[in-house]
């Protein structure tokens, strides 16, 4: 169930809050066809109740996925034809040569191996006696969107018109009037364990007792030319937010690609449901993620940074419990917004602890530029899909790893078989969140060394301190193996974020001492400095 209510701040004419208490694509049902068994004849045949408008998600437990989706459209009736059209469409990954080729198959020809490619083509809908026009897709597991054509001849949909389904839309809907982007439904399909597919389980909408809320704000912006004067972005609050909570959450902002608007994380990257998987399995801490819209900021990448430092981080930290400190600040974005966060790293590195640009080969870095991301305190996190040929991107983006990491810089790469499309990016936000983004660690040490008696003997105690670059509420757990050379020592649990060793060894330390923290499920191992402790 969701509800709106009017925001009350008086720049808000289009925006609307909306408190969530279940954080669903769509409440569908999910059947087993089963026959009626030992079933008395009735004495009449009742009426039978219309099949619900919108998706159902319908377990088939047969080739070539184990589901299938059956969508039902009520068209106006002068509507002579009705089209669906969804990125459902697959090729072998070896056979995207280029944009927008492939092998271009249907759902019902899926194949283990395949990748979701583009383009998208439209699948014509059957009418019933009672006007609903009805398909049934095998669909392989993950989050899809559509949109219904009326009267379309074009297989691309080149020049229809996209209707949404009004039996399910989406949460958000476009914040103000012309924002870019076609506004469509989509629906999550799970995985079948008779017929796997994809391992998207990361997707799906968590039980209504896990999940967050999204709000709908507008904020001032001197900047902003389209709406004049204001701007929209998303905001996502985990479950269980408390505005006074003692340690202030972490915030992840999020950019959209090119002709998309600030709903496009949550609406079709389901950002909040990959958030919430990643908190549901340990593996992420509850956070703060705002999704922004770069549309309507004049200056280029640049002035969508000067967006974020001027207005829309001072805005969110006003209005939410969040850290004001950069090492409690993550930054996302793919494609168009890839470049932008390829500008916020390359030359606003202090804005944010942990940076990711994906789906964007980025330019050449000069050394000032390269010693600003040395310095990054967080983690840098880029990747791209393999088979992404729009602007050769995904050549351009495994270059410029390569030379991040010979000048020295650390980079985490993620790269996944995938082209130019919410299927990749939505790889790229979870891997994202699960090893890089307010994980980062710092191992300290200390070591005292004592002779034991008049023996060979010395008592070497090894104190490690390993503290979060972000704070977030949680501590580091697991243990911490020291080494002296290339001895192991041995090992200590991380109790209160210490880790103490008490050993003996025999004729001194074969070199100097150091910690490793190893990590556990929410935070990156890290290793001490060297101490000099030979005695």
């Amino acid at each position: 169930m969701y509800v709106a209510h009017t925001d009350p701040s008086p720049t808000s004419p289009w925006g609307r809050r909306l408190t969530r208490s279940r954080l669903v694509g769509l409440a569908v049902a999910v059947a087993v066809s089963a026959g009626a068994l030992g079933a008395p004849a009735a004495a009449s045949t009742p009426a039978r109740t219309a099949a619900p408008l919108g998706p159902e998600v319908i377990q088939t437990n047969q080739a070539p996925t184990g589901y299938s989706v059956t969508f039902r459209y009520r068209a106006p009736v002068e509507v002579g034809a009705v089209h669906i059209y969804g990125d459902w469409f697959y090729s072998r990954p070896e056979n995207v040569t280029c944009q927008d080729c492939g092998d271009g198959r249907p759902p019902s020809q899926w194949q283990p191996g395949d990748i979701p490619a583009t383009p998208w083509r439209i699948l014509p809908l059957s009418k019933g006696a009672d006007g609903v026009w009805a398909i049934t897709l095998p669909l392989p597991s993950g989050t899809f969107r559509y949109a219904f054509t009326h009267d379309c001849t074009s297989p691309l949909a080149t020049g229809c018109t996209l209707h949404d389904d009004p039996a399910n839309p989406w949460e958000v809907q476009p914040q103000y009037p012309g924002a870019p982007g076609a506004v469509r439904s989509r629906v999550y399909v799970p995985n079948s364990k008779k017929f796997p597919t994809y391992d998207n389980a990361y997707q799906a909408p968590v039980k209504a007792n896990r999940a967050g809320t999204l709000e709908s704000r507008r904020y001032v912006s001197a900047l902003s030319t389209n709406p004049a004067g204001v701007h929209d972005i998303v905001v996502y609050l985990p479950h269980g937010y408390d505005p006074n909570r003692a340690t202030p959450y972490p915030t992840l902002y999020l950019s959209h690609g090119s002709g998309d608007n600030s709903i496009a994380w949550t609406m079709q990257g389901v950002a909040q449901h990959v958030l919430e998987n990643a908190i549901a399995d340990r593996a992420a801490q509850p956070m703060v993620i705002v999704s922004t819209d770069f549309n309507g900021l004049p200056g280029g990448n640049q002035g969508y940074a000067d967006e974020l430092r001027n207005n829309v981080i001072p805005f969110v930290e006003q209005n939410y419990r969040v850290s004001p400190r950069p090492e409690d600040r993550a930054f996302g974005g793919f494609s168009a917004g890839g470049s932008r966060a390829f500008t916020i790293l390359y030359d606003n590195t202090d804005l944010f602890a942990y940076h990711a640009a994906w789906s964007w080969g980025g330019p050449a870095a000069t050394q000032a530029q390269v010693d600003r991301m040395k310095a990054v305190a967080g983690g840098i996190h880029i990747g791209t899909g393999l088979q992404d040929r729009l602007g050769n991107i995904a050549q351009n983006s495994l270059l410029r790893v390569a030379a991040l990491r010979a000048a020295g810089v650390e980079v985490a790469e993620y790269n996944v078989n995938g082209v130019h499309t919410w299927d990749v990016w939505r790889q790229m936000l979870d891997n994202y969140l699960r090893n890089v983004a307010f994980r980062a660690t710092a191992t300290s040490l200390d070591v005292e060394t004592a002779q034991v008696g008049g023996s060979s003997r010395v008592k070497v105690t090894a104190t490690a301190t390993v503290g979060t670059v972000t704070a977030g509420g949680a501590s580091p757990s697991g243990e911490v193996d020291f080494y002296a050379g290339d001895v192991h020592l041995g090992s200590a649990p991380v109790r209160g974020g210490v880790a103490r060793l008490h050993k003996t060894v025999r004729g001194g330390l074969d070199g100097p001492v150091v910690a490793q923290y190893r990590g556990d499920r929410l935070f990156n191992g890290s290793r001490s400095p060297s101490v000099d402790a030979a005695g």
